[in-house]
């Protein structure tokens, strides 16, 4: 049935490429462009595709309809953009779940044409409000003494404040205010509509001026006039203009059971600085032998780790001596820091693997950690024959210099999850819209501005499809969400089943997690059960391989605040090597 399957999507894509497919095949170009993608409307879609940072949403859709009218026409030139042969490799594409389906494939390939048109023009001033490109019909944004002016009609309305202009006066109403400045005056007044009384009045460092019929003001502080969060992203000279409060208010509109449970967790107050955690993990290998017999080994790990919204510092003792050389894989399919550690444990002896000692810090700010401990040196060993310079680190490693790690050499990558848990445990975020959008900020701190509110819409939904309001149902104060979650990405099997409680009364939760993984020569059954609350956790995780091994680790987490910072760093003067080159960058033909 599937190669019955496959041939018929190869025929159907061979028609569209000859252009005799009959019309009632051809794909529908009527829907709006967001609707192609899934989104529920414009506004939606390019807030949280963040696709564009000059062409507005009309300007996009326009080009990006006329792209999709050329490669129905002629489907080659989708192929061509993306350098396919023909539909044949097409089709192998989508099976590999590059793209979904060949009209997948034609949207992307539409808009990506666009976003190409675009990029030439990302050096003019652009303005974005909550996400979306402000259009700005017949007068364009400039920069003044090191300040973006706007046309202030233009930018009111879309706010959507009324503007009035009445003898050299110029008001905007919003919200029961208005906003009152004049042409060539440097301040700005704010008035309470019902009251009369001025609310407040702010200094304007740069006089508004008329330009071509338009009245052009600062757009910094006109926006915060208006109560919204200014910005400037440089690398695409962006203004970013966005309202805060109703970005988190829209957030938690969607998780209320969660911020519930969140509200009934036991309070510590905001005055410590960090929380004092430790995990204790016990763990019994078993590995099945129909002839001899079956073998356990046992291991353990205790980590002591403090965390804050900024950071963590964590001291690992670990004894996993018992456990056989082969349960560390001595290589792996990547470069990654994990693989190289597998590859180190399994070439130390059982007596160095039973008193392991590990330090890690790291902040959440520049995208790296730090790891000291001798025993691993021999992350280098692989690839130290090769280069001097890798042997040269081995041996200051194995001395006691520090590992500095990028986490995009990591399996994993960047996750900030610890420092999400220590705020919302702490108390210092109290709901999951302040959580995300402050996480959403640091982010655009070191990235760039203009993705801030792309972001938190993205985080916002990633959450959503494991935590939204839509997912539970209710007895009482007990909150049950049951589900099934994708393992991979861009693969819709396998899958994860989840089912999980919250109590809002009391702030416990509990529920199990189940992943089945079938291979061609194997097959693996992962299960958590878990129960507990944000400071005390208690989890079972086993992963049982058929006829192979069982693993099975007990992991208790307890939580306490704590008036100490963590060290985010080595201390001043530690010695300190670069985890690098992946493989792939040592040039092997000097050792030929």
């Amino acid at each position: 049935m599937k190669k019955m399957k496959r041939f018929a999507s190869a025929a159907l894509a061979a028609l569209l490429l000859a252009g005799s497919a009959p019309s009632a095949l051809a794909l529908d170009t009527t829907p709006p462009m967001y609707q192609q993608f899934g989104y529920d409307s414009a506004a939606d879609f390019e807030a949280t595709t963040h696709r564009f940072y000059t062409f507005d949403y009309d300007t996009a859709s326009d080009r990006y309809r006329q792209y999709m009218e050329k490669i129905l026409a002629n489907p080659k030139i989708a192929l061509d953009y993306y350098f396919i042969g023909s539909m044949e490799e097409l089709q192998f594409d989508i099976d590999m779940r590059i793209y979904d389906s060949v009209e997948d494939f034609y949207h992307q390939a539409a808009l990506s044409m666009v976003c190409d048109d675009e990029f030439p023009l990302r050096e003019q001033l652009t303005v974005q409000l909550n996400g979306c490109i402000v259009k700005f019909p017949d007068a364009k944004p400039e920069k003044v003494n090191n300040r973006t002016m706007v046309p202030f009609r233009a930018i009111a309305e879309a706010l959507g404040a009324e503007v009035d202009y009445n003898a050299g006066a110029i008001t905007a109403k919003k919200d029961g205010q208005t906003l009152a400045f004049s042409l060539g005056g440097k301040q700005l007044t704010i008035t309470d509509d019902s009251t009369g009384k001025v609310i407040k009045t702010t200094d304007v460092d740069s006089a508004p001026y008329k330009k071509s019929g338009r009245t052009y003001v600062p757009i910094r502080f006109f926006a915060e006039g208006f109560g919204l969060t200014v910005q400037w992203d440089n690398s695409v000279q962006t203004a970013v203009l966005y309202d805060r409060d109703a970005l988190i208010a829209d957030i938690d509109s969607r998780f209320t059971v969660l911020n519930q449970w969140l509200k009934a967790q036991p309070s510590y107050g905001q005055n410590a600085k960090a929380l004092q955690s430790t995990v204790d993990i016990s763990a019994a290998y078993t590995v099945f032998n129909t002839i001899s017999g079956d073998t356990t080994y046992n291991a353990s790990a205790k980590i002591n780790a403090l965390t804050d919204e900024n950071g963590i510092e964590a001291t690992i003792s670990a004894d996993l001596g018992e456990l056989p050389q082969n349960f560390f894989p001595r290589y792996g399919y990547d470069s990654s820091i994990e693989t190289a550690v597998y590859a180190a444990l399994h070439d130390l002896s059982a007596a160095d693997r039973k008193n392991l000692q590990v330090q890690l810090r790291t902040t959440d700010t520049y995208g790296h950690f730090y790891l000291h401990c001798p025993a691993l040196s021999g992350v280098f060993a692989d690839w130290a024959e090769f280069d001097t310079k890798l042997n040269d680190r081995m041996t200051a490693m194995k001395n006691g210099a520090w590992l500095k790690v990028y986490t995009m050499d990591t399996q994993r990558g960047s996750n900030d999850s610890p420092e999400r848990w220590s705020e919302l445990a702490q108390g210092k975020v109290h709901t999951i819209g302040e959580s995300i959008v402050i996480n959403s900020e640091k982010d655009a701190a070191g990235t760039g501005w203009s993705g801030v509110y792309a972001h938190a819409l993205q985080d916002r939904r990633d959450l959503e499809e494991s935590a939204g309001d839509t997912l539970f149902t209710r007895s009482g104060t007990r909150y049950t969400a049951a589900y099934e979650a994708n393992v991979y990405q861009y693969d819709d099997e396998p899958k994860s089943k989840v089912n999980y409680t919250l109590n809002t009364a009391d702030g416990s939760i509990s529920g199990t997690t189940s992943t089945t993984l079938n291979e061609s020569y194997w097959e693996e059954l992962y299960e958590t059960q878990f129960s507990g609350n944000l400071r005390n956790l208690q989890l079972t995780k086993t992963r049982h391989t058929r006829n192979q091994d069982k693993l099975t680790q007990k992991i208790v987490l307890t939580a306490s605040p704590s008036d100490t910072a963590p060290m985010t760093e080595p201390s001043k003067g530690s010695k300190i090597v670069a985890w690098e080159p992946r493989p792939d960058q040592i040039d092997y033909s000097a050792y030929e």
